[in-house]
């Protein structure tokens, strides 16, 4: 072998050594991309606030044993009546004004109808909106009582206020809260109607937020992709242009009164969440 071809070799094998180190470090983290480091326990390097003033005021009011009463008083203004909420409130939808450009919405707070069967609430689904708009100040929009499917119905008051909200508000996201029961294999799914209606920004932030929590079972588009017609996350990103996506919340994870503290992580990273997405 001639020595050019020699060196030549000698450089080949070079750069595949240094090629195969990059692999390496790239597999053990090393890269600062957020979608490589969605695991709480590996360091990341992401433009957003690690401490946020909500979630260390819902960390302190943990601590000092206030949480828990709020969270009950709560969610007694929809558990009231066997769950069909405020009968004697004059609307079915009710607005509670923040700041920001984040609206948080929870239309299956009480029971509630749909093709003509009263179908059952997603429990603590209305506390953890309210929770919301006290630790973060975000804007949020919610059921009373029980009436139509507002995530089901074409049209309907409740898609018509967020449209009006969205242009006085100046929104730029909605976050559709939703309850899915005890039976589904994950902690979060996400419905984006397979990425559609959302940048991938603000889902891998929200999948941070929840892995930052000890949450990892978060899927998208899994079970609940939000595609269809009567969706609030499809008719918001169709008719009104703005960012929506659809959280479907696992059981075990509203059940305060025999989990507390599992409720409490998802607070912390819904909160984490809305105030790092209001920027």
């Amino acid at each position: 072998m001639s020595r050019n071809m020699m060196i030549v070799m000698a450089l080949i094998s070079a750069c595949l050594i240094a090629v195969m180190v990059m692999i390496t470090d790239f597999g053990n983290g090393e890269s600062k991309d957020l979608s490589d480091n969605m695991d709480a326990d590996e360091s990341v390097s992401l433009d957003i606030d690690e401490v946020t003033d909500g979630k260390e005021e819902v960390h302190s009011s943990y601590d000092e044993g206030m949480l828990e009463d709020k969270v009950f008083d709560y969610e007694e203004k929809f558990s009231q009546n066997d769950y069909a909420g405020d009968t004697d409130a004059e609307d079915q939808v009710a607005f509670e004004k923040g700041s920001g450009n984040v609206l948080v919405s929870a239309p299956h707070t009480t029971t509630h109808e749909r093709d003509g069967k009263v179908r059952d609430a997603e429990i603590y689904t209305g506390s953890i909106a309210l929770l919301l708009q006290k630790y973060s100040d975000v804007h949020v929009i919610y059921n009373v009582y029980e009436g139509e499917d507002h995530n089901h119905v074409i049209g309907g008051e409740y898609k018509e206020k967020i449209g009006d909200i969205i242009e006085e508000k100046e929104i730029d996201l909605v976050v559709d809260i939703h309850g899915s029961d005890a039976s589904r294999d994950f902690d979060l799914d996400i419905g984006t109607i397979n990425g559609e209606t959302v940048s991938a920004e603000n889902v891998e932030l929200l999948k941070y937020s929840f892995n930052n929590q000890d949450i990892h079972e978060v899927h998208e588009n899994d079970t609940f992709s939000a595609s269809g017609e009567g969706t609030i996350t499809n008719h918001t990103w169709n008719q009104y242009n703005t960012e929506a996506m659809q959280l479907e919340i696992h059981r075990d994870y509203r059940d305060p009164r025999n989990d507390f503290d599992s409720y409490v992580q998802i607070l912390k990273s819904l909160v984490f969440y809305v105030e790092n997405a209001d920027q």
